[in-house]
């Protein structure tokens, strides 16, 4: 019989225990709810976006509202989470709050920045020094924004340098198409699935001198298209192409035969030198004899 007794205490005792340990887990923390600083970079019109709150201390569940001013357009607050894709560029100012399962509350000003998507870059790092061997070149894409592809036009000096190695695609996410020929290279580039995202390489092609040393002149054209619609970038690279000399005063320039007269005051074509002249005196005509009646004198 004391056995039992001593069991049935050890018992009551361990399940005190067990009742103690859950008491002091479901005690309300002594944290105070807050809400920590977001670290949300700035959003772009057309681009979804997907930021968590940071709420601290207090006890769950948290729920979260707008207690003041507006959320960009096309975007919510939902399950601490601001979410979805803004549709007006401007800097939004609005007010979080947050409460907790004591009914405790926090507050928390935001100004979120809402920013045109950027354009695209296509460019070729090309160098600026006297070239004596082949040089590879590497088509990169920056500021990508659900990038789709794009047509790259590249052209050159067609005397001074010369394709060697056609283009061929960074990795295996892109296919690449080419056309080439004396002083021009085609690309035709595409995404394999999904868009892309910020900086990449697209492909790579070597150039060769014809009569080294050289120095590489490329004019870029590229349409891209992305989320954004399609934009057009225009650019040189490597060494600026020289510029023609200019005429000197008062020349027209190589070609312009119908260069416009010179204008004298108030806008008015200047005379030629031969305009307003008299006429050439007649070498065969008899001098003016004396006192001949058209000579304008009184006659007595």
């Amino acid at each position: 019989m004391g056995v039992v007794k001593r069991a049935m205490r050890w018992g009551l005792a361990l399940l005190m225990a067990s009742l103690g340990a859950c008491t002091s887990d479901l005690a309300v923390p002594t944290e105070p709810l807050r809400l920590l600083r977001t670290d949300w970079a700035v959003a772009y019109v057309g681009e979804s976006f997907d930021g968590a709150l940071r709420p601290t201390g207090g006890l769950r569940p948290y729920r979260f509202e707008v207690a003041d001013g507006e959320l960009p357009p096309g975007m919510s607050l939902a399950a601490g989470r601001l979410v979805g894709t803004p549709t007006e560029v401007g800097r939004f100012a609005f007010t979080v709050q947050v409460r907790d399962g004591n009914l405790s509350q926090a507050l928390q000003q935001v100004e979120f920045d809402v920013r045109p998507l950027p354009d695209p870059v296509v460019r070729v790092d090309a160098p600026r020094t006297e070239l004596r061997s082949d040089v590879p070149l590497v088509v990169r894409v920056e500021d990508a924004r659900g990038w789709r592809g794009a047509r790259i036009s590249l052209t050159w000096d067609a005397e001074a340098f010369a394709l060697v190695t056609p283009p061929s695609p960074a990795d295996a996410r892109l296919a690449v198409f080419h056309e080439s020929g004396d002083g021009f290279l085609w690309i035709d580039a595409a995404v394999l699935g999904a868009p892309r995202n910020g900086e990449f390489d697209l492909g790579r092609f070597s150039l060769r001198p014809l009569e080294p040393p050289a120095q590489l002149s490329l004019r870029l054209t590229a349409v891209s298209r992305y989320s954004g619609g399609d934009h057009l970038v225009e650019r040189s690279e490597g060494v600026a192409p020289p510029r023609p000399a200019p005429a000197p005063p008062g020349e027209p320039v190589d070609g312009d035969e119908d260069a416009a007269p010179a204008t004298g005051e108030g806008g008015q074509a200047a005379p030629s030198a031969d305009e307003d002249a008299p006429p050439p005196a007649d070498e065969d005509a008899p001098p003016p004899a004396d006192g001949d009646p058209d000579e304008d004198e009184e006659t007595p």
